[in-house]
């Protein structure tokens, strides 16, 4: 990756970029209070010597000449009279031109017109400003002027003084600044750096990848999630792992029987009628064996391409029990374990596909048996207020807490040590869970170590119905095609 194309550069240009602007806009801002502040202070003092001046004259009209000389002395400016006929003195005409003043800012009609002038003009590179005011006689007439030019270099210094100060904090403030959006950024950044670094670490299949969640913020979350994903993704491929070998020993085991039986009777090494009988009820069993796996996997691939097929009906609750609990009595037996199934109070039916539904039982029914030693397997269903809960309890070793909520995951096999003592393709639950929900029911499981283990199909108040409400179908319809 480009550096420069890196998130902590991205950020912490930014962020500089955003502190520039603010620290310009304030230098702007502060230069521009000063400024005017200075500039006004200066004018005041201006015209407050002119009132001051014309405040004076009036009281001592006859002694002017020398009375505006000692005011000019005394206030270090130049002061100038401008006479009723707007002419100066041949005083004020000499000094005029020893100073290099220009004709051009006096403004004599303003100040004829009893206006007062105002202006700041440049001479030999120094600035200085002009103050003009008029006087007036008793009758309100125009009577003479006086003005006043005063240095503006006080002034200018200091706001040359504000500016360089104003740009050395700004430089100094930049430099910290810099120091400060660098670390920021690196702070700020270094965690989604690792974030990606994990996430390529994951991508390449190490799914063992962990960060450290250091943080309770939202990268702490994100860190977090990451973690959950690469778990989830390990625990998928080490199940599906599994998964293939299960069932490679599972196709191997019956293919196995069937290649070493078909052989036998093949090359005649059969003593007699019983023994060859044996031999055709093993193959038999192994064929059946292999055609659930076979089914199984046709199934799981169907449901994941959404092209399953349902044909829903009214099914008679009692009637869908007795047939399910019958296919599984003789196997129950064998294995010295009872088989009871538990009728509901009333009479009910469910709007469900007929054949998918003994399929579900089934899967659940062939686990009981298989994990059950001795007690015994119930079938039930009950009506809940608005629900029928369709149970299978069994008294068999139960499911360990922390197992719970993968058992109706895709290849997830429950107690993998006992796994070859028990058979199966880790499928079966994943089907259940899948046609249950196609059909609109929800499955549910309870179970603990030692206290047997009870799967439950339940349908929702829409697709339930006693003997008296059939002949109004749901409104919905839940064919998947």
């Amino acid at each position: 990756m480009n550096r420069w194309n890196r998130i902590d550069f991205k950020l912490g240009a930014v962020m500089l970029g955003l502190f520039i602007v603010v620290l310009l806009l304030l230098g702007v801002v502060f230069n521009g209070l000063f400024t005017k502040f200075t500039t006004k202070q200066s004018h005041n003092e201006a015209e407050e010597l002119a009132a001051h001046v014309v405040g004076m004259l009036k009281k001592q009209p006859s002694a002017s000449a020398n009375l505006i000389g000692t005011m000019s002395e005394f206030s270090n400016v130049d002061i100038f009279m401008l006479r009723e006929d707007g002419t100066f003195s041949e005083r004020d005409m000499r000094l005029i031109r020893e100073r290099g003043y220009p004709d051009g800012i006096w403004d004599k009609p303003s100040l004829l017109a009893s206006r007062q002038v105002e202006t700041e003009f440049a001479v030999n590179g120094k600035w200085l400003l002009l103050h003009g005011k008029p006087m007036q006689d008793s009758g309100g007439r125009f009577s003479g002027g006086i003005y006043v030019i005063s240095s503006l270099e006080a002034m200018k210094h200091s706001i040359r003084t504000i500016r360089m100060m104003i740009l050395m904090t700004g430089a100094g403030a930049l430099i910290v600044t810099l120091g400060l959006v660098f670390v920021l950024s690196r702070k700020l950044s270094r965690p989604l750096l690792q974030i990606e670094k994990a996430a390529r670490r994951i991508a390449k299949g190490e799914f063992e990848t962990r960060m450290p969640v250091a943080r309770k913020d939202e990268i702490g979350s994100l860190i977090g999630a990451i973690n959950d994903l690469a778990g989830e993704l390990q625990r998928y491929r080490d199940t599906r792992n599994e998964f293939f070998a299960n069932i490679s020993h599972e196709l191997r085991t019956p293919v196995t029987y069937l290649e070493g039986y078909a052989d036998v009777l093949a090359k005649g090494l059969i003593r007699d009628e019983e023994e060859q009988q044996e031999t055709l009820g093993i193959i038999a069993r192994e064929a059946r064996r292999l055609m659930v796996l076979i089914r199984e996997l046709f199934d799981l691939a169907k449901m994941e391409e959404g092209r399953i097929d349902l044909c829903p009906e009214w099914v008679d609750v009692n009637e869908l029990l007795d047939q399910s609990a019958l296919k599984v009595k003789l196997r129950a037996e064998d294995k010295g374990v009872a088989v009871r199934v538990s009728h509901p109070e009333k009479e009910l039916h469910i709007w469900a596909d007929v054949n998918r539904m003994e399929q579900i039982l089934m899967n659940l029914l062939d686990n009981a048996v298989t994990f059950t030693s001795e007690g015994e397997i119930v079938l039930a269903a009950t009506r809940e207020k608005d629900r029928i809960r369709i149970e299978v309890r069994d008294s068999g070793p139960g499911i360990p807490d922390e197992e719970l909520p993968y058992v109706f995951e895709r290849f997830y096999r429950v107690e993998k040590s006992r796994s070859r003592q028990y058979g199966g393709s880790g499928l079966g639950l994943s089907i259940v869970k899948k046609l249950a929900e196609l059909q609109g029911a929800a499955v549910e499981v309870r179970s603990g170590l030692g206290e047997g283990t009870s799967f439950a199909v339940v349908f929702p108040a829409g697709a339930c119905a006693e003997e008296k409400g059939i002949g109004n179908e749901p409104g919905s319809s839940i064919d998947r095609r």
